[in-house]
């Protein structure tokens, strides 16, 4: 049995710790693959930034070079929030015979309990948990007898972060970002 890891997010745009996550999770864990699923409209969050077309280019630069990457639109052309528990079931009624993780950063073990159907997913499948910096793990999270924790930790960087910096000119986003990356949103003017 092989492993598929699913990596889910909005990729607005895709920072280089989400790069460094899945490096991590296909180092220590022996991921056959791992799947970039692109969501519509995470149930968290009320937009997207930059358009479908372009978050998939730019999850594509930034991946290029990976060869065990692919980027899936599952969620994206169902038009409408998609669960995380859907999204795995789906994923593994493609892969049957192999076992299905989810790529979480350590804040969202935390999060876990708020999860629509939680038990569920949590009692199907099994968590890939990437530390961050300044987050401790405690013995009593709830869930992580489901969870393999990578011993890395990656950059503390989030795209609502990149975005912030990019709408008030700030150069220094482009150390956070896939020098290709960068130059993709600065040549297309997204995020002012």
């Amino acid at each position: 049995m092989s492993k598929i890891a699913i990596f889910g997010g909005s990729f607005d745009p895709v920072h280089k710790s989400h790069i460094q996550l899945v490096k991590f999770a296909l180092k220590s864990c022996d991921f056959k693959k791992v799947i970039f699923v692109i969501a519509h409209t995470p149930p968290h969050k009320n937009k997207q930034y930059a358009s479908t077309d372009d978050r998939v280019a730019m999850l594509k630069i930034a991946t290029k070079g990976l060869s065990q990457i692919e980027i899936s639109l599952y969620e994206v052309l169902k038009k409408k929030v998609v669960y995380s528990y859907q999204t795995l079931d789906y994923f593994q009624s493609l892969y049957p015979k192999d076992e299905i993780y989810m790529i979480i950063g350590l804040d969202s073990l935390l999060e876990l309990p708020t999860w629509k159907n939680i038990d569920y997913l949590a009692s199907h499948y099994k968590f890939m948990v990437v530390k961050r910096p300044c987050i401790n793990i405690k013995k009593d999270i709830k869930y992580l007898d489901r969870c393999i924790v990578a011993q890395n930790e990656t950059e503390d960087i989030s795209s609502t972060g990149v975005r912030q910096m990019i709408k008030e000119g700030f150069k220094k986003f482009e150390m956070l970002l896939d020098k290709n990356v960068y130059n993709y949103i600065v040549e297309r003017g997204l995020y002012k």
